[in-house]
């Protein structure tokens, strides 16, 4: 009965949709450059053009974001699944936004403090995940659109309205239990890290938090947007 109800369930599908974007379609666009001779370690040529790898990196994950942002509207306004209402903006969101960050910042610390004690592990060495976002930061300034405004706005949406607000909407807070964790996951995507893991489903959990506390989408993605500006402007500062 309870496998029934799940496989009925829209809000798991659309879940699942995004999941198929971010990681199916990206390897089959990569697939298809390879076909036509597009990706190598050095550069890439159009004739006269040469574009780095790097910068077909910050390319594609601009076309694989408005793809998503593209079935985010779809959902809206195509859709009987979600209601589009006009976003409300509170000046406590960005008091939240603060919470959010340095609480994350806490706790990821607290846990490998803890980790490390335990069992000895080194916890030094920064995600891949993080490794392959400076890579990117540093290639293009353009990113900071990606990284403070698309990626917040899209992340939101599914692991938070989507996951907690309608898949457990009944038990909100296994869903920011599950969403953290799944959240922690996505971004191990570049390479699984301990440390990578507790960092982003640290952050994922506060973000929960916010979003149960507010029930507006507009708070968490304020929040996650904040938390992505201070990571982006740090990088360019250390390196």
């Amino acid at each position: 009965m309870l496998l029934k109800k799940l496989i009925k369930n829209k809000y798991i599908w659309t879940f699942v949709t995004y999941l198929f974007i971010m990681t199916i379609l990206p390897i089959g666009i990569q697939l298809l450059l390879d076909l036509f001779g597009v990706g190598t370690t050095k550069s890439i040529s159009f004739g006269d053009y040469q574009i780095s790898t790097a910068m077909l990196s910050v390319i594609l994950n601009f076309l694989i974001l408005f793809i998503i942002l593209g079935f985010i509207i779809f959902l809206y306004f195509k859709t009987s699944l979600f209601q589009w209402r006009k976003p409300n903006v509170k000046g406590k969101d960005f008091l939240y936004a603060i919470f959010v960050f340095f609480g994350g910042k806490f706790i990821t610390v607290i846990v490998m403090v803890i980790i490390a004690l335990l069992f000895g592990l080194n916890m030094e060495e920064a995600p891949q995940n993080q490794q392959a976002v400076e890579v990117l930061i540093h290639t293009s300034y353009i990113t900071i659109i990606q990284v403070t405004i698309l990626a917040p706005i899209i992340e939101e949406f599914f692991f938070r309205k989507v996951i907690i607000g309608h898949v457990f909407s009944k038990y909100k807070y296994v869903g920011l239990i599950f969403s953290s964790l799944l959240f922690g996951g996505m971004h191990m995507m570049a390479g699984f890290s301990l440390t990578g893991m507790i960092l982003y489903s640290g952050l994922g959990f506060f973000l929960g938090l916010v979003y149960i506390r507010t029930n507006r989408i507009e708070t968490s993605i304020i929040a996650h947007g904040f938390n992505n500006l201070v990571s982006y402007l740090l990088v360019l500062l250390i390196r």
